[in-house]
């Protein structure tokens, strides 16, 4: 499977006016404000962090989802100590929850922080993809694509070069 993504310089500046939104409008924060995560399904709990599937995020990733916090925080450099253990014990729960009722044969995890670094609302969350040996990515991580990205706009800028 030959799957391309058009990174045109668009996006970052999409992200930043997402981000921008979110801070202009607090009480309308999605993961900040959704104390009972209203149309998404809350999974997992303890004092300081949820862990939910929203199929309405999902886009087509089978029973990912996320550890948020229930405190509002932009980044995981904002987590207190208490809320890093926190997220760290949610993270070992939801492991064990996943390989009981999906059993992926592995998982993407991972924090994406302010808009150059693909966040678009500010509030700290852990997204947890499962995977499988069947998926068409099935090897590739995030760095895979991170680097197939640059390596494209390398050969891009040679051909430029060579104009």
């Amino acid at each position: 499977m030959d799957v391309t993504v058009n990174l045109d310089g668009t996006l970052l500046g999409k992200r930043q006016e997402e981000w921008a939104h979110w801070l202009a409008h607090p009480q309308d924060n999605p993961l900040s404000t959704r104390a009972t995560f209203v149309g998404a399904e809350v999974v997992l709990a303890n004092e300081l962090c949820v862990y939910v599937q929203d199929s309405r995020y999902s886009d087509g990733l089978r029973a990912s989802g996320y550890i948020v916090t229930r405190r509002p925080c932009e980044t995981v450099f904002d987590l207190t100590p208490a809320e890093a253990s926190a997220a760290h014990e949610l993270l070992a729960e939801v492991r064990t929850h996943l390989e009981a009722t999906v059993k992926p044969d592995g998982y993407t995890v991972g924090w994406n922080v302010f808009p150059a670094g693909g966040a678009h609302i500010p509030h700290v969350h852990l997204h947890v993809i499962p995977r499988w040996n069947t998926d068409a990515s099935a090897g590739a991580g995030l760095r895979y694509f991170l680097k197939a990205a640059a390596q494209a706009e390398d050969r891009r800028q040679q051909l430029l070069g060579s104009l």
